[in-house]
């Protein structure tokens, strides 16, 4: 009897545990699809706002209001998923806004272990581009990666710090990154864009020979970009999902 009872304990126990981690989930997607909602309208108003020729750079601008609003999701879902997203576009918005400054300082206010940085890196990645100033981008990103102790966060910000460098031209410099991506989360999927990177930096890259590709044709008529050296020749990558 005793047996069944601790066995009893256990399944209600196992069950309630169960139950928590179904309530916790579905709370985590009721507050990503909140700020998704919230993300959807101020761009329908910032759209609006352009569209009537409302100009970029000024305090009238709705993105100051919606900076606001998609913030405030780090103070209600601390350390969330939902709070990333709401930090990533609130940046993204102040850039489309060229509100440079105010982008600046929510970047600036981040800690380098907070978990929105993966989100956050690429729009930062942007801003440098939008605002001619991917020194600052580099700068900014490759602190935060050198100081955090989460290889989380640490691997994809490097990799959007060799996607910077290697807009600017540094080929060895964004190798570098992302070898360093690589060695942070070996095996994780942030690794394996990485390597797709390098390949790209050693392969792809303009001025290289390109790789050797062979095929047949539809009529069955075996092909090589080999063969065709020295010719002038337009490949045209497509798929299907």
């Amino acid at each position: 009897m005793r047996m069944r009872l601790l066995f009893f304990a256990a399944l209600v126990s196992v069950a309630a545990s169960a139950g928590r981690m179904v309530h916790a989930q579905a709370a985590a997607d009721a507050a990503v699809a909140e700020v998704r909602q919230t993300r959807d309208s101020a761009r329908k108003d910032v759209d609006a706002y352009t569209a009537a020729g409302g100009r970029a750079g000024t305090t009238e601008h709705p993105a100051i209001k919606w900076d606001a609003a998609l913030w405030a999701y780090r103070d209600r879902y601390p350390g969330t998923d939902a709070a990333a997203i709401g930090s990533a576009e609130a940046v993204r918005l102040l850039v489309r806004a060229e509100l440079w400054d105010r982008a600046h300082a929510r970047i600036d206010s981040l800690a380098v272990d907070d978990p929105a940085w993966p989100r956050v890196a690429p729009v930062v990645y942007s801003e440098g581009i939008a605002h001619k100033d991917l020194p600052y981008a580099i700068e900014k990103l490759s602190r935060v990666a050198a100081s955090t102790p989460h290889p989380s966060i640490k691997a994809p910000v490097l990799v959007v710090v060799g996607r910077a460098y290697r807009r600017q031209g540094d080929k060895d410099a964004a190798t570098r990154a992302l070898e360093a991506a690589k060695a942070a989360a070996p095996g994780t999927p942030v690794a394996e864009e990485a390597d797709g990177l390098l390949y790209e930096i050693t392969h792809l890259s303009i001025g290289l020979p390109a790789p050797p590709i062979s095929g047949r044709a539809r009529n069955g008529r075996a092909i090589s970009l080999a063969a065709l050296r020295g010719k002038p020749v337009v490949l045209v990558f497509w798929g299907t999902t």
